[in-house]
């Protein structure tokens, strides 16, 4: 059965999406020119025997890559480059250095995300709003909150997020507080599967409330991993608009 032609609300939704993805190619491309970014970079590249050109070329790249998601449809070949570059990035990442894989801000976890983002963009621009889009955004959305809560949370669990979350809690064990949160997390991605109509809405209501948290925390506790080359706290802002976008789909479908 053919899919119906992309409607008004998908392509919106589609330049919202790009927007969000964009986000993440212009603020770590512009980021180089803070003196953290650089520094940050030169630590990761000189095990990997790159020259500190190599840092500054990739960022003029992602600029204009950014600039050619923004402004442009998502042709195929523009979806395969992002998908590959994030998948190259991940993998050489997860191999040299394993730890980023629990990353208590989620460097690499937040990947997923964004691939799923970049699917359901080149989906929604040529089939509208299909299961397999709806599905694919639906499942990055809470994928996050599962590996999050899994991984920093519950079995590796972080110094940083208790030093976060500490100042919050004067009594009690703040090593439990987050073990509980993050298995609340897990269970919250796993009904996000289940639920339907306004159950729904409210949990990715709370997912958009718990992002603008996370932002404003993280924040508060280092402001400079907005200048982090691996975007912990930029990531964060393009995973709030895919947020943003399921809620917008789930109050049209209620």
């Amino acid at each position: 059965m053919p899919f119906a032609l992309p409607s008004e609300s998908s392509l919106l939704d589609s330049r919202w999406l790009r927007a969000g993805v964009a986000f993440i190619w212009l603020a770590t491309g512009l980021a180089v020119l803070h003196p953290h970014y650089r520094a940050e970079g030169v630590k990761y590249l000189q095990p990997l025997g790159m020259p500190d050109w190599v840092m500054v070329a990739a960022c003029i790249g992602e600029v204009l890559l950014g600039l050619r998601v923004l402004l442009g449809r998502a042709a195929t070949w523009l979806v395969l480059v992002q998908v590959a570059a994030i998948v190259a990035f991940t993998v050489i990442l997860g191999v040299t250095h394993t730890e980023l894989l629990w990353d208590p801000f989620g460097v690499l976890g937040k990947n997923l995300p964004l691939l799923a983002m970049l699917g359901t963009i080149w989906l929604l621009e040529r089939e509208g709003w299909s299961p397999r889009a709806w599905w694919l955004l639906r499942c990055g959305m809470v994928l996050i909150w599962f590996t999050d809560g899994l991984f920093p949370c519950v079995v590796f669990q972080a110094r940083e997020l208790r030093e976060i979350v500490g100042p919050f809690v004067p009594f009690g064990d703040v090593g439990l507080l987050l073990r509980i949160v993050g298995v609340a997390q897990m269970l919250s991605a796993v009904a996000a599967l289940v639920l339907r109509g306004r159950m729904l809405f409210a949990l990715f209501v709370s997912y958009a409330v718990g992002l603008v948290v996370i932002i404003v925390l993280v924040t508060r506790y280092d402001a400079l991993l907005w200048f982090h080359p691996f975007g912990p706290l930029t990531k964060n802002v393009s995973i709030l608009v895919g947020t943003l976008v399921v809620l917008r789909r789930c109050r049209e479908m209620t």
